[in-house]
């Protein structure tokens, strides 16, 4: 090869070589582009009690809700006490499918809890976080009458019966439809109509231990209409703590008995079902607290009030707030104890309203009304009725309140409070109670209250000292129980007076309070009453006295008394319309045997007694 043809070829080379060195350099064929990952945050989870609450129970359970309860895995979920370990627990599912509780032995007291997670919690971080297990007080509470013996001079036809009647002293146009509902403490549970008549009675010796009824009201449990109320022993304190909440249905049976979760008693104060099948509920819990920041002793101790909304078919706690931690006790009311024995009362909870994603929680002692978020358990805003130092609401003219009860959200927004407002505490706010009704608007610091309504009983000036409730009604009435003075009042649109009556109690008489309603209610109610009708009957010298009772119903409005020489040849001798209770017919001399028949408004019979001999009682009870 000549020098000619290496050069020719060398020129080749370096082309064919920089050919390639461009190619290396030259842009990948393009391929279709990835779409970007789509992973999703892990979603909130809300635990309970909030994350960080400073004192909680040695039985303490941990709620995760907004979780399906397959994501908790337990080998997971680290729970580990200061004092006792790692705890291992088992899964309680939530009735509703949206949560699940942790549950595991118990606690020791003082300790602190850790829980770790890999969830993403609301108040934690990381998805950890802790609790102080509460060194908890004993509580002092006996019943005022145990062991109550039956009665036995009750009613003619039902001598184990003295029931309530009500003394109606207004019954107006207006009135709206439906019984009512209250219940004197040691007397027992009253259903009465708009003239005062007694249509149910349940006393509280019926267990024959001699029991307290507080909250006795009509309400919905699984799309069913039921009774419900709280059952037990009178505190010496005057917070009763040992007692449950209870369920009847129609039929007057017992469905349901339970208390708060994770190890707290069931306090009187409040049993409101909700539309979950859940019920609020509270307890009164005392703990070691340096109170020297209120001017207290540095040993002291302080009652924290529990709020739960229980699962009622698992008896799951599905939310749960202390008031300590999340009030300060320097803004209550009252006497700080100087001694290390006494307890400071410094919120005093005393009802309990689901609101949208939130609850409305009324303090006595703080004289405001609390909306507390549902997930977080933060503090939404305050509503100041007097002298507290937290208030979120510029008040308008007239909307101060005082020491109240029964805060509740109404339909169109408004918030309706039975306004004690009586000086037990510090000089009052106003010279009466009253039922308000306030109307919130703005947001942030633009918020006021407003005044709607101010109901005010037609006596002159009267004071209740402690309970109270007020229900708006469906016809735009509202009705009002005034506690402690034993009085209930139902108001029209524009404040009139349509229905006014007291009670007093036939135990114990209703002195301070102590035999008083602590609420009373009104709303429909159609109970089917067990058994069959009480009959007695007696000879007068112009003929016979039959008495005619039906425990419980509601549909009685006329009895026919049936007689003859034997079951078989009876015939109607007398009738007369339903007067009350226990309705007394006079008829003819009665043959060997006598019954009563009970109708309806239609005249069609619901109901027979028991054939029995002229003379004698029968109570219709299996």
């Amino acid at each position: 090869m000549n020098h000619a043809t290496r050069k020719l070829l060398s020129r080749a080379l370096i082309v064919i070589a920089s050919i390639g060195m461009l190619g290396a350099f030259a842009a990948p064929a393009q391929a279709k582009p990835k779409k970007p990952s789509k992973t999703k945050a892990a979603k909130p989870v809300a635990v309970y009690p909030v994350a960080g609450t400073k004192f909680v129970s040695n039985r303490t359970t941990i709620s995760f809700r907004g979780l399906n309860p397959k994501k908790l895995k337990l080998k997971e979920l680290k729970v580990i006490g200061g004092k006792t370990g790692i705890h291992k627990g088992k899964k309680l599912r939530h009735s509703d499918g949206r949560g699940v509780s942790f549950v595991t032995r118990k606690f020791a007291k003082g300790e602190t809890i850790r829980v770790r997670t890999k969830l993403r919690i609301i108040g934690a971080k990381r998805g950890d976080f802790k609790y102080r297990v509460a060194n908890l007080t004993t509580r002092d509470d006996k019943a005022l009458n145990p062991n109550v013996p039956p009665i036995t001079d009750g009613l003619n036809s039902r001598p184990d019966l003295k029931p309530e009647r009500l003394d109606v002293t207004a019954y107006e146009a207006g009135v709206s439809p439906g019984k009512i509902f209250y219940a004197p403490k040691q007397d027992g549970l009253a259903i009465a109509d708009n003239r005062g008549r007694t249509t149910w009675w349940n006393p509280t010796n019926f267990d024959s231990t001699g029991v307290t009824l507080y909250n006795f009201r009509t309400q919905q449990y699984r799309g069913q209409p039921v009774l419900t109320y709280w059952k037990g022993a009178s505190s010496v304190t005057g917070y009763s703590q040992i007692g449950s909440f209870e369920i009847l249905n129609r039929k007057y049976k017992r469905i349901a008995s339970f208390t708060p979760g994770n190890g707290y008693k069931a306090d009187i104060h409040e049993f409101q079902m909700t539309n979950r099948n859940t019920a609020l509920v509270l307890s009164y819990v005392g703990v070691k607290k340096d109170l020297r920041p209120a001017g207290g002793v540095k040993n002291g101790r302080l009652l924290d009030n529990v709020i739960q909304e229980v699962d009622i078919k698992t008896g799951a706690v599905l939310f749960e707030w202390h008031s300590v931690g999340n009030v300060p006790i320097t803004t209550g009311v009252g006497q700080v104890p100087t001694d290390s024995k006494s307890s400071f009362d410094y919120f005093h909870a005393n009802s309990i309203q689901a609101d949208g994603d939130g609850y409305l929680v009324s303090s006595r002692r703080q004289s405001s009304v609390y909306r507390i978020h549902r997930k977080s358990g933060k503090i939404h805003w305050a509503l100041a009725g007097t002298g507290n130092s937290r208030n979120d609401f510029k008040m308008g003219e007239g909307t101060e309140f005082g020491y109240q009860h029964d805060a509740q959200r109404l339909p169109n927004g408004d918030i309706s409070i039975f306004d004690n407002s009586n000086g037990r505490f510090e000089p009052s706010v106003f010279p009466e109670s009253s039922a308000l009704v306030l109307r919130l608007s703005g947001k942030g610091k633009k918020r006021k209250a407003s005044l709607v309504h101010r109901f005010t009983h037609p006596g002159d000036g009267i004071v209740a000292a402690s309970q109270g409730n007020a229900e708006p009604l469906k016809n735009g009435n509202t009705f009002v129980g005034w506690g402690q003075p034993n009085l209930m009042t139902e108001f029209n649109a524009d404040g009139e007076v349509v229905f006014d009556a007291s009670h007093t109690g036939t135990f114990i008489e209703a002195i301070n309070g102590v035999n008083s309603s602590y609420r009373a209610y009104k709303a429909p109610w159609n109970g089917i009453p067990q058994g069959k009708p009480a009959i007695a009957s007696e000879a007068t010298d112009s003929g016979a006295k039959v008495w005619a009772s039906w425990n419980g119903s509601q549909a009685v409005r006329k009895w026919e008394v049936l007689t003859g020489s034997n079951a078989s040849s009876l015939a109607k001798v007398a009738e007369l319309d339903w007067t009350d209770f226990e309705t007394e017919i006079a008829t003819p001399a009665l043959g060997s045997v006598v019954a009563v028949r009970a109708l309806n408004a239609a005249g069609k019979q619901i109901g027979q007694s028991e054939t029995v001999p002229a003379g004698t009682q029968d109570s219709g009870q299996n």
